[in-house]
């Protein structure tokens, strides 16, 4: 293979990347990935730049950062619903590289997405080959079945849960702190997330809160904890569930949720009410 062909380009899919690191209770900053993935590259081949996928309207400030690490940010704009639309925006421009540029051998993919898996079997069509750099809890069995991984756990040096006799000293746990009235910061998070969705949207589909917002808000750390979560909001009249028409189909209406703006807690977080939270009636 000619120099020219053993060029580097790397491909951050930087939601699936944040998710990831919220598995680990981490937040990676786009100058950490990109130093980590930079490394990776390194093994295969000169590193000759690449783009991160994102909406960069949410987070400017990671944009930026990722322009000052030489990673082009390429915008893609969630749909107005909040759904996000970077799988699409990847599969195309990566395989303009794998198809176009001569100085691209290996791309480096930051996500494990199945999505992607289209992506690893037109490179090795054309002689080229991905590589994935990405949480290895957020990586498809698909993909790690096509394509090797270089486990961002080990690459940003976050070490796992290990086997084996510890000495575990009690002690009492430390009183959260809050500044909302009271209000548990988890809760007051959702409920200041919520309103901001309501205040843009004509619904919150229940679907999407779990599956996408609350994971983005940093709020659980996969879709049951997120699900398990909204049930107990529920259960205590923090939100309530309730059906919105679906055009497409009368038949099946959408699950929709919205916050009981009359709910005490609610009011507090939102500033409507200066009163600590009332502790909970035992049941006669």
């Amino acid at each position: 293979m000619s120099q020219q062909r053993q060029g580097v380009l790397i491909a951050v899919d930087w939601e699936n990347i944040r998710r990831g690191a919220q598995l680990h209770q981490r937040r990676v900053s786009p100058g950490e990935l990109c130093r980590a993935m930079r490394e990776v590259g390194s093994v295969f081949g000169p590193v000759s730049g690449g783009k991160a996928f994102g909406d960069w309207s949410l987070r400017p400030d990671d944009g930026r950062e990722f322009a000052e690490q030489d990673i082009v940010p390429y915008h893609a704009p969630r749909t107005a619903a909040g759904k996000d639309r970077a799988d699409p925006a990847i599969l195309l421009e990566v395989y303009e590289w794998i198809r176009d540029r001569e100085d691209c051998a290996t791309i480096i993919l930051g996500s494990g997405d199945a999505d992607y898996q289209v992506l690893v079997d037109r490179a090795r069509f054309h002689g080229r080959r991905i590589v994935l750099c990405a949480f290895s809890q957020s990586v498809s069995r698909d993909m790690l079945a096509t394509a090797p991984l270089f486990p961002l756990e080990a690459e940003l040096g976050i070490r796992l849960a290990e086997h084996g006799d510890v000495d575990v000293e009690v002690a009492p746990a430390p009183a959260p702190v809050t500044d909302h009235g009271g209000v548990d910061d988890l809760l007051a998070k959702f409920v200041r997330e919520m309103d901001n969705l309501e205040s843009r949207m004509n619904f919150v589909g229940y679907g999407m809160l779990c599956n996408q917002w609350m994971l983005d808000w940093g709020i659980a750390w996969n879709e049951y904890e997120c699900r398990k979560l909204v049930d107990e909001y529920v259960d205590a009249g923090i939100v309530e569930r309730h059906e919105v028409v679906n055009p497409n189909n009368p038949d099946w209406p959408t699950a929709a949720v919205k916050l009981v703006r009359a709910n005490e807690t609610v009011r507090i977080v939102l500033g409507f009410s200066d009163g600590p939270v009332a502790e909970p009636v035992p049941a006669r």
